[in-house]
C-alpha cells in the first residue's frame, strides 16, 4: 500500500488516475451529506461504530462481484488535516488503470455516523470489477469525537462550501463560518474531489431516511439508488435552499455526480450490507465522463 499526502487542485489529472508521490506524478497507475433534512437532526440517532462482520453469502440479482480481496487498499492518501490536526484519510480500493472512478463519504456531521460502519463495509467487499473506488470514512473526526454536528470550531462542514455560501444560518447548528471554505474540512474534500475527478461521489448524512433528489444531476442514480438501499426519494432542500454544501458545489463545477443520502436513525448489520452494495453498483451504473 501506497500513502500519499494532500496535493493543491489541479495537480492531478486522471487518465486511469494519478496520484503523487513526493514530486512525481504516476500518471495512469493509481486512481488519484449535503443536505440534512430539516427535522430531527436533533434527535439522537443510533450507530454502528464496530466494523462490520464479512458477509457469508455472494451477492446476487446482477450486482458487480468484488474485485479479488487484498490486505488492504491499493492506496492511502492523507487529503488533509482536521482544525485539530487529526488526520483526513481517502483509502483506494479496485483497479489501479480504473477511469470509472467513485468515492464515498461515510461522515461529515459528527453526530451523524451512520455512514461509518457503510464505509468500512464498502471497504471490505472492493470496488466493482474494473473500477476504482476511493473512501473516505470520516471528514469531520474531530466532532465525531465530541458527539458535535460542526467541526471543532463549530462549523458545519455542509454549509461551509464555495457553492452559493451563505454567512446567515437559520439556526446555530447550521454556522456556516467566517467564510466559504474557512475550514481546513473543507479545503482538503475539494483538492482531493478535484484531483481524482470521481465520476459519483455518495455522501451519507443521517437521519432524514431518503436519497436526495434536490436539484439531482443523474435521475437515474438517484432512482436506482434508492430502490437498492429501500429508502425513499425525497427532496431535501434545506427549507428552501441549501448554501454551501458539498453535493451543491460538485454538482456545478465538476463533471460527475454527487449525491446526499439520509439514512435512518437506527443502523443494522442488515441495511449496512446493503447499502454498501448499493453504492457499489452506483459506481457501475454512472457514465464515465473523464474518458
Amino acid at each position: 500500500m501506497i500513502e500519499t499526502k494532500p496535493m493543491l487542485p489541479g495537480s492531478i489529472r486522471r487518465g486511469g488516475v494519478g496520484f503523487v508521490v513526493g514530486p512525481v506524478l504516476l500518471a495512469g497507475s493509481l486512481v488519484g451529506a449535503a443536505t440534512p433534512a430539516a427535522a430531527s437532526h436533533g434527535a439522537q440517532a443510533n450507530f454502528i461504530l464496530a466494523a462490520v462482520p464479512p458477509l457469508a453469502e455472494a451477492e446476487s440479482g446482477g450486482e458487480p462481484t468484488p474485485q479479488p480481496r487484498t490486505t488492504g487498499p491499493i492506496a492511502k492518501r492523507t487529503i488533509g488535516y482536521s482544525v485539530q490536526g487529526r488526520k483526513l484519510v481517502a483509502r483506494l480500493y479496485g483497479s489501479p488503470a480504473a477511469t470509472k472512478v467513485g468515492v464515498v463519504i461515510g461522515s461529515m456531521h459528527g453526530t451523524e455516523r451512520g455512514g461509518i460502519p457503510v464505509a468500512k463495509r464498502i471497504e471490505a467487499l472492493g470496488a466493482p470489477a474494473g473500477t476504482a473506488l476511493w473512501v473516505i470514512r470520516n471528514l469531520n473526526p474531530d466532532g465525531s469525537r465530541i458527539n458535535q454536528r460542526g467541526n471543532a470550531r463549530k462549523v458545519d462542514l455542509n454549509r461551509n462550501g464555495t457553492h452559493i455560501w451563505a454567512a446567515k444560518a437559520r439556526a446555530p447548528v447550521y454556522y456556516p463560518g467566517p467564510s466559504a471554505a474557512s475550514e481546513p474540512e473543507t479545503r482538503a474534500y475539494i483538492s482531493f474531489l478535484e484531483s481524482v475527478k470521481p465520476d459519483v461521489v455518495l455522501i451519507y448524512h443521517q437521519h432524514g431516511n431518503g436519497v436526495d433528489s434536490y436539484r439531482q444531476k443523474n435521475a437515474g442514480l438517484t432512482k436506482g439508488l434508492a430502490k437498492r438501499m429501500k429508502l425513499p426519494v425525497k427532496p431535501f432542500n434545506c427549507d428552501g435552499e441549501c448554501t454551501g454544501t458539498l453535493t451543491g458545489w460538485f454538482n456545478t463545477t465538476q463533471a460527475g455526480a454527487a449525491l446526499t443520502i439520509e439514512l435512518t436513525a437506527s443502523v443494522n448489520t442488515k441495511k449496512v450490507n446493503r447499502w454498501a452494495k448499493a453504492a457499489r453498483w452506483s459506481v457501475g451504473y454512472v457514465p464515465d465522463v473523464n474518458r
